[in-house]
């Protein structure tokens, strides 16, 4: 079943079940603050990069309709030259819609496994699931499965530890983030994170707040730019870091090192100090003019578009069969920007 068959059955479904409902809205995001311990563990040395690697990235749009939220992820990945794309016609589950039970049993009569309605655990995503947790659920989902079926190093945009600090996370979501988690392979799996003016580890981390006593409570980019002030090369490693986390009932060992590539900075990660090390040199070596793996931006711009076209071909049977709202006009501007770029 194509893309748009897939669509046009959802629609049909969900306009025999809640046309006349009213819409849900979203839920606004709460920021979660990590508070894991973060300790030093010695300088990064030397190695080689790697020759062969798969990487991927991952996109999510929702889209409210009268008496439903749908939910749709995308992934792009280059698996050491194969190109893999979901959505496509691949039997890869990448839609999930929260509603009534009355709009959930007829969409899933209607698209069967095509469709998430729960989460891992088999908790249904009913009108109070928190729409956040589902973007995200369905996003590691689609990285697990790429993850899973490649054989080689696979580099994800994002952490190797998948969701939020599960200490402040309630349930049923944390026990949801926890089996994505568990499930993940991590014995062949790097790391990139981009977005580190959201994050604080490095101020947790005892020599660091003792060197910069004025920079505690600042993000970890601010904090690699300061560090970073002596050396005059473009390039600048961090020592390395690690950091447990509890997983499961298990301890999970995170190694990082922050890079900053001109005036851009990224963490590297991975569970494998040896793997951590080729993984930085790797990502240094393939930066783009903005600082950034070109690989890594190659895998974000492809997952948007996919999740762009995904999302204006819903709108446009949206608009006919169930109404939209003003916010889904907002997001298909946005969409269409995104296929244009």
């Amino acid at each position: 079943m194509g893309l748009e068959d897939v669509i046009e059955k959802l629609m049909k479904a969900l306009a025999e079940a809640s046309k006349d409902e009213p819409y849900l809205g979203v839920m606004q995001k709460v920021d979660i603050v990590d508070s894991t311990p973060v300790y030093e563990d010695g300088e990064l040395g030397e190695c080689e990069p790697l020759n062969e690697f798969a990487y991927l990235d991952t996109s999510s749009r929702v889209i409210q309709v009268k008496g439903a939220n749908i939910y749709m992820a995308s992934l792009y990945g280059n698996d050491n030259g194969i190109h893999v794309m979901v959505p496509s016609d691949s039997l890869v589950p990448f839609i999930a819609v929260k509603g009534s039970k009355k709009a959930l049993e007829k969409v899933k009569a209607a698209l069967g496994d095509l469709l998430v309605t729960e989460n891992v655990n088999g908790v249904e995503y009913d009108l109070e699931y928190k729409d956040d947790n589902i973007l995200d659920e369905l996003r590691i989902s689609l990285e697990n499965h790429f993850i899973e079926t490649s054989k080689n190093v696979v580099v994800v945009d994002g952490p190797v530890v998948p969701g939020p600090y599960l200490e402040m996370v309630g349930e049923p979501y944390r026990s949801a983030f926890e089996e994505l988690a568990s499930r993940r392979r991590r014995e062949k799996l790097v790391g990139v994170v981009k977005r580190l003016s959201f994050t604080r580890k490095l101020s947790r981390e005892e020599k660091v707040g003792s060197k910069f006593p004025r920079l505690l409570g600042s993000t970890d980019d601010v904090i690699v730019h300061e560090m970073s002030k002596s050396v005059k090369s473009d390039v600048f490693f961090t020592p390395v870091y690690k950091e447990e986390l509890n997983l499961k009932g298990g301890k999970v060992t995170r190694y990082m090192v922050y890079v900053k590539v001109r005036d851009s900075v990224f963490r590297v990660e991975s569970t494998d100090r040896e793997l951590l090390c080729r993984g930085v040199f790797t990502s240094a070596r393939n930066a783009s003019i903005r600082g950034i793996p070109t690989f890594i931006e190659v895998a974000d711009k492809m997952s948007k578009r996919l999740s762009a076209s995904t999302f204006v071909l819903s709108f446009v049977y949206a608009k006919t069969m169930l109404g939209v709202n003003y916010e889904d006009w907002n997001s298909f501007v946005e969409a269409k920007r995104d296929l244009n770029e």
